[in-house]
């Protein structure tokens, strides 16, 4: 549907999704990377999760690429990147000018990729290494 500006506002609904879990990361155009590569890190190598997902949508699927590349590079390749584009379905309001006019919605689709990053083994320092060393200990 073509909306003209003069006619109606168009308002982009947030994208629906499943729960959010502590090891899912959102990335979008204005997200921090220097704050998300920090959380995904620790996340992974002081918090002991064995994966991280993170998740991009439009526009953001090169940063979203980018910090999982930056994840790999920060522990030294010592990560598994499992990768799932998809197609993500959106609705817009189209809210006409005249009052009297009844709202609209506008259905689009966008892709979406969602990056499973996994510790492949513990690395010195992190939580896991500790918890090996402390068995074998006993």
């Amino acid at each position: 549907m073509d909306v003209s500006r003069i006619l109606a506002t168009l308002r982009k609904r947030t994208p629906l999704r499943s729960p959010t879990l502590v090891t899912d990361i959102y990335v979008t155009q204005t997200s921090s990377y220097k704050g998300q590569l920090a959380r995904a890190k620790m996340l992974l190598l002081e918090d002991g999760h064995p994966f991280i997902v993170l998740h991009a949508m439009g526009a953001a699927i090169e940063r979203g690429i980018a910090l999982a590349m930056g994840v790999s590079a920060s522990c030294s390749g010592q990560v598994r990147c499992h990768t799932e584009t998809a197609t993500v379905d959106l609705v817009d309001d189209v809210i006409p000018v005249d009052t009297e006019k009844d709202l609209d919605t506008n259905s689009r689709q966008n892709s979406a990729v969602h990056i499973r990053i996994e510790l492949l083994q513990s690395m010195p320092g992190t939580v896991k290494d500790r918890e090996k060393t402390f068995r074998r200990r006993r």
